[in-house]
């Protein structure tokens, strides 16, 4: 293919000879072309910096002989020389030959691409945004499915308590005090506390030096009671392991008690390994129970004598099996005339995490 640059401005033409396969026949058809007016040329129509010759002549290439092309360009040379004094000779020449092998495809062969620097510059600045957005788009749709599970969960959790109080008629004996009715006439206080800052010995009130009232800090004699109804009636229950309850497989392998988190946490301070959600209770002592649908829930205290204090978590074994994330504490107030009435945070939340509290805020949960 041979192309036209801009010097067709005077009559003749300038052809280039950079292309195959017709530069063999441009060695000679530039020399008659620099001469003669080619019209033919000349009329056609103009693209971009290029001519591009009409259609109409380039179907005559049809009929040259490409097998023998060297040879058919000697023969057309010859028979051009012979005729180069007769104008009308020599333009049907052009016509038949120099048009349609030399001009057919004028226009520049040059595409438009991006380069690979391009590419590759492209691709960075791609890379950059996604790793920007993606950990904030993962981490709110995981916000999104835990917050689910959440609320799927607790309004469970809660009706199975409420329903119960409802059918009785009556206050269940299972909370702390929403409002102390022991403020001002006796202030506990203890004597005795061990190295973990915990009381070691029987707490008394201060104004009188008598021991506190059985229900000083709430009404918890009907606990072991709404236990076994609660779980044993109200909630599919699919496994319970009053005991040992990793080891029995209600518990995830992963799971930390509330002094390991709260080691990880402050590693300065000192944890009792023995007290509330703590990593030996949870696993040895307290009793779980694995519901239908795989969520379990960890009663606080032993099975003899259960509190009203729960964690639970709201989607099982699946993980991240983390406080604060899928495992939440919880414990009960309420007063002697209307039972249990509201929930509120209890036990460790791991960095990063959410209270049982502020899980609710935020879900707008009453």
């Amino acid at each position: 293919m041979c192309l036209f640059d801009d010097a067709l401005t005077s009559g003749s033409a300038i052809v280039s000879k950079t292309h195959s396969p017709c530069s063999q026949s441009c060695d000679f058809l530039e020399k008659i072309l620099r001469y003669y007016d080619t019209k033919a040329v000349r009329s056609n129509r103009k693209v971009g910096r290029h001519y591009k010759a009409d259609r109409k002549y380039t179907k005559t290439i049809d009929t040259i002989d490409k097998t023998n092309y060297n040879s058919n360009i000697m023969n057309y040379k010859s028979e051009i020389l012979k005729q180069v004094q007769d104008d009308k000779l020599v333009s049907e020449a052009h016509r038949k030959f120099l048009v349609p092998y030399c001009l057919s495809n004028l226009v520049s062969s040059k595409k438009a691409a991006f380069t690979l620097a391009e590419v590759l510059i492209t691709l960075g600045i791609i890379g950059i945004v996604a790793a920007m957005t993606i950990p904030t788009i993962t981490h709110n749709i995981q916000e999104m499915v835990l917050n689910n599970q959440f609320k799927k969960f607790y309004s469970t959790f809660k009706q199975a308590f409420l329903a119960l109080q409802t059918i009785e008629g009556r206050p269940i004996k299972c909370f702390y005090w929403q409002e102390n009715p022991y403020a001002g006439i006796c202030t506990s206080t203890c004597d005795i506390r061990n190295e973990y800052g915990e009381c070691a010995s029987d707490l008394y009130c201060k104004e009188t030096g008598k021991p506190i009232p059985s229900d000083y800090s709430g009404s918890r004699s009907e606990c072991p009671s709404l236990y076994n109804d609660v779980f044993t009636k109200r909630l599919k229950v699919a496994k319970i392991c009053e005991e040992n309850a990793l080891e029995k497989g209600c518990l995830p392998e992963n799971i930390k008690g509330s002094d390991i988190v709260n080691a990880e946490k402050n590693p300065d301070g000192v944890y009792n390994p023995e007290g509330e959600f703590s990593d030996s209770k949870i696993k040895n002592t307290y009793p779980a129970i694995v519901l239908q649908d795989g969520t379990y829930i960890i009663q606080f205290g032993s099975k003899n004598s259960v509190g009203a204090v729960y964690a639970f978590d709201i989607n099982g074994k699946k993980g991240p099996n983390k406080w604060g994330y899928d495992i939440y504490g919880t414990i009960f107030y309420g007063n002697a005339q209307n039972g249990i009435r509201e929930f509120k945070s209890y036990g460790p939340v791991e960095s990063g995490g959410k209270s049982f509290t502020t899980r609710l805020n935020l879900l707008g949960i009453k």
